[in-house]
This record gives C-alpha cells, structure tokens and sequence, in this order.
C-alpha cells in the first residue's frame, strides 16, 4: 500500500477490492457513470454499473465505454425501447447494435432504423422483426438502392404476406 492510497479516496485505491467496496457506497451517480466507463478492472466497472438505474447514464456508457463487455453490461440494463434506438442509431459497434435491435419491439423504431442503416446486417436485423407487411412497403417504395436490403425487405413482405 502506498502513502497515496491513505489519502486518496478510497475510488482511487489501487487494489480493486477496495475500489469494489467504495462503489457500493458511492452516492454521486456521475461519479459511479464514470468508475463504469473507465476502472480498469471489470468487477468495479460491473458493480458501478449495478448501482446506476439512470438510462441515459447507461446509454453514455454503452457509447463511451472502453470496455466492449461493460459496454454490453451497460445495454442489458436499458429498458426504454427509445434508448436503444438511440443507441443503434448513433453506435459505429455492430455487435452492440445488433443486441440492442434484438430487444426493439416498436415497429417504427425498427422502420426508422432500416430507413437509415449503415450496413447489411443492421438492415436485415431491423427487417426480420418488422411484422406490418405494409410498413415494409412503404419502406420499400423509398429510396433503398442497395439489392440485398430490398431483397430481405421484398422476402419479408413474401413471408407475411
């Protein structure tokens, strides 16, 4: 133990059982956001993450984190489909992306997404759980030139249809 660490508030120690021990009483809630973007071991960053119920806190650790895993411990703890949305749309991670499109129900969530997406995968995520054969339609009669989007959009209304 080092002087520093008798100073130091006890966040900062650098043993993490002790890092761990003062998350669970930490009060300030952007300071537990920022233990849970940038802790350096995954059992503090988890734990902080644990205490924080504030979605737009989880989404800026979904976006900021370092940290794919917490990035994703973060997600699992967003439950307003609007938040998620948020999250496809602005992350450059597929595999975020696609977890977070996993758990959208909203139909024109979903539309607006494959109105908007950046790859292949994204489209035919956001197109599988689309169930309003006309809403893809619409989608459809749009702007879309890339062929394997409208050919998963075209199969989709096929199988409802």
């Amino acid at each position: 133990m080092s002087l520093l660490d008798l100073i130091r508030p006890k966040y900062q120690h650098h043993n993490p059982k002790f890092r761990l021990v003062a998350v669970k009483t930490l009060e300030d809630i952007s300071l537990l956001a920022e233990i849970a973007q940038d802790d350096p071991s995954s059992e503090v960053r988890n734990a902080a993450i644990n205490r924080i119920e504030d979605e737009s806190l989880l989404e800026q650790i979904v976006m900021n984190s370092k940290f794919h895993e917490t990035a994703l411990t973060a997600l699992k703890k967003i439950i307003h489909e609007e938040a998620l949305f948020l999250i496809v749309i602005k992350s450059n991670d597929l595999n975020i992306i696609n977890v977070a499109i996993e758990r959208i129900k909203n139909e024109i969530f979903l539309a607006d997404i494959l109105k908007s997406c950046r790859s292949l995968s994204t489209c035919i995520a956001a197109t599988e759980k689309i169930t309003n054969a006309s809403l893809l339609i619409d989608i459809h009669s749009r702007n879309i030139h890339n062929p394997q989007i409208l050919r998963a959009i075209k199969d989709r209304i096929k199988h409802l249809t």
